[in-house]
């Protein structure tokens, strides 16, 4: 723990000691200080000399010396459990979430998700109705994290499929991104309990989870 915590910068260290709790600034130090690892290592740099900056709407990228590297990335991590995407000259995209009560789980999907899932949620068995949630959620973040546009694109401006035997994908990007890019969604398997998506601007996307401890 103390040797990730000191790869981070002085900004990072200090966003770790504003939360309250000792297992969040944990996890938050686990989290990006295994992203610099990562990173570094493809770079082939000390992790501790890494520089990032913000696009726009908050997405994360390399700045300083490595900005021109071409190297994209994405991290997202919720309780215990964490995921890195990381590609060459290529967008992405990554989202993970552990399945908890969300109080009215129903109003969120229905002020959220599109019509088309609404109409796909609905269709589910009760009992897989949070699994179908948070698969659809996972994949629509990463979505809007891989176009660079966070929440200030609307969720319901495209489609993605979720629930049991369905594969993962984009069926209907967003006509408020510009551009005609390509999108490959997958959702790698961590589980009973968490649901996890990856989007990459390519024909096709392979995923290599990794836990984050």
């Amino acid at each position: 723990m103390a040797r990730l915590h000191a790869l981070l910068s002085a900004d990072e260290q200090a966003r770790a000691a504003r939360f309250l709790s000792p297992v969040h600034r944990d996890r938050y130090a686990v989290a990006h200080g295994r992203l610099r690892e990562i990173l570094a290592e493809r770079l082939e740099v000390a992790p501790e000399d890494l520089q990032f900056g913000q696009a726009e709407h908050g997405k994360p990228h390399l700045a300083g010396s490595h900005a021109r590297s071409g190297l994209q990335f994405n991290l997202s991590h919720s309780g215990d459990r964490g995921l890195v995407g990381w590609a060459e000259h290529l967008h992405l995209g990554v989202d993970i979430e552990l399945w908890r009560p969300l109080g009215d789980e129903a109003a969120l999907v229905r002020r959220f998700f599109s019509p088309a899932e609404n109409a796909a949620y609905v269709a589910l068995p009760e009992p897989e109705r949070t699994q179908g949630f948070f698969e659809c959620w996972t994949r629509k973040e990463a979505y809007i994290k891989a176009v660079g546009r966070g929440l200030g694109l609307p969720l319901d401006s495209f489609d993605v499929s979720f629930g049991p035997g369905r594969k993962a994908a984009l069926l209907r990007p967003s006509a408020e991104v510009q551009g005609d890019r390509g999108w490959s969604l997958a959702a790698p398997s961590l589980g009973q309990g968490v649901s996890a998506a990856v989007i990459l601007e390519a024909d096709a996307c392979h995923v290599l989870p990794e836990v984050l401890e």
